[in-house]
């Protein structure tokens, strides 16, 4: 997996203004893996070079500023048209008038995507010349960032300069005990600064940890935070909350060949370092348990419960909409699991029969995956959603069988349309697999 690296050396500030500016000027080089993000043509100089020149303090404060939210705000629909979360999540944010690349830096949760764009900001006088992406461990992350603000902050106490903001704020951030850890991790969830809320904002976090605490729930609240919006929702997600407690009590379901008994040991045949990686090996590996081809279709329940050795009926009992329930906008079911039976509790109604296999395949992946503990399934990016997503997708539409079927180099929408025909899934769930497992060039004409 590749890391992320600050290459830094003081240069002289030739003049700038500022204590903190004057202090901190240096040479930057930014590499993910073998990219180099800072390589720039130089238009005074007509130069091509890795390093930019400028002073590493409005780096380090975007950093510190933007902490928690790295690393604990997920995407989900509705950020993703979100200036703000673009805001919390760019570093052109953190320019400041000086040559930082356009990077943006998005978790799911132990992985973390890096996106820079090639750009040519007129005012900075140089062409970034790098496109691309990579995923970087979080924690790897964390740390790397971390030794960038803890050298800025080293070279500003040398040189006699204190108390800015920040050395205030990163003194905030490392001597945050568990509780205020955990209270901060979860107002940066809902794209709060912790250090900047109002008295509503900050009670409905406690009533919320609180909530869920009373409840033995706080295993899910990873997967509450990146879906709810604002404190209007309270009444909505207070009711959430307490039918969630009664989960157990909806639609139980005994899953034939699938032993509930062995799940631990399934999980040990699937790991790896990515969640999708994780959720496409974990598909394969229940259809070797259940002696289902690899490239084999299952285009419809019957031919799911089939497999499961198991009546269809009890899928689509089990898979019914739960009108009763209260369901905030992001959320589209429950899995509630002991050790007799999981019971699901989904949203969708039965009309939608792609989408209900696809939900069923999602819980699928939680009762194998998440042995012992209750999930949701929601529409955020967290590596829990992104697993069982991959899962659902290899599980309906596995990739080998694709290959098998697509013979030509480039696809298009009427080759996508028979395809999704062929094993029950959406067209855009096709050209997702073709081009996850590069299976074929996507015609865009």
């Amino acid at each position: 997996m590749p890391t992320l690296d600050f290459d830094v050396d003081w240069a002289d500030p030739d003049g700038v203004r500022g204590a903190e500016l004057a202090a901190t000027w240096a040479t930057l080089r930014i590499r993910v893996g073998d990219s180099v993000i800072t390589r720039v043509l130089d238009e005074r100089t007509r130069t091509t070079r890795e390093f930019l020149f400028l002073p590493l303090y409005p780096l380090a404060e975007w950093f510190a500023a933007n902490w928690w939210f790295l690393t604990h705000e997920f995407l989900n629909p509705d950020k993703s048209t979100d200036a703000d979360f673009r805001g919390r999540h760019s570093l052109v944010t953190g320019r400041q008038g000086y040559a930082l690349p356009n990077v943006e830096f998005v978790s799911c949760g132990s992985v973390t995507r890096l996106a820079w764009k090639a750009e040519s900001p007129p005012w900075l006088k140089v062409n970034f010349l790098e496109q691309g992406e990579a995923w970087v461990d979080t924690t790897e992350l964390r740390a790397s960032c971390a030794r960038l603000v803890e050298c800025v902050i080293g070279r500003l106490s040398a040189l006699g300069i204190e108390n800015t903001f920040l050395q205030e704020e990163w003194a905030a951030i490392q001597t945050a005990d568990e509780q205020e850890t955990a209270f901060c991790e979860t107002s940066a969830g809902l794209g709060w600064d912790p250090y900047s809320l109002d008295a509503e904002q900050r009670e409905w976090i406690i009533w919320l940890d609180k909530r869920l605490g009373d409840l033995k729930l706080g295993n899910v609240i990873s997967e509450i935070v990146p879906v709810m919006a604002t404190p209007d929702d309270y009444e909505e997600w207070r009711d959430f909350a307490r039918a969630l407690s009664e989960a157990k009590k909806f639609n139980r379901i005994q899953l034939g060949r699938l032993k509930l008994s062995d799940r631990d040991d399934f999980w040990k045949t699937v790991k790896r370092k990515y969640p999708w990686d994780v959720g496409h090996a974990a598909a394969r590996q229940l259809r070797r348990i259940l002696d289902v081809d690899q490239t084999d279709p299952l285009p419809t329940l019957s031919a799911i419960a089939q497999a499961l050795q198991i009546n269809v009926g009890s899928i689509e009992k089990v898979t019914e909409c739960q009108e009763a329930f209260v369901w905030p906008g992001m959320v589209d079911a429950v899995v509630a699991q002991d050790l007799e039976a999981p019971a699901f509790a989904f949203r969708r109604p039965r009309k939608h029969e792609d989408t209900r296999r696809f939900q069923f395949c999602r819980a699928l992946a939680e009762v194998l995956l998440s042995p012992g503990c209750d999930a949701l399934l929601t529409k955020a990016h967290t590596e829990r959603q992104v697993r069982n997503r991959a899962f659902a997708t290899e599980f309906l539409a596995p990739s080998n069988g694709l290959r098998h079927r697509v013979r030509r180099k480039v696809v298009d929408d009427d080759d996508m349309n028979e395809l999704a025909v062929a094993y029950g899934v959406s067209p855009r769930l096709i050209e997702r697999q073709i081009r996850d497992h590069r299976i074929a060039d996507i015609w865009e004409g």
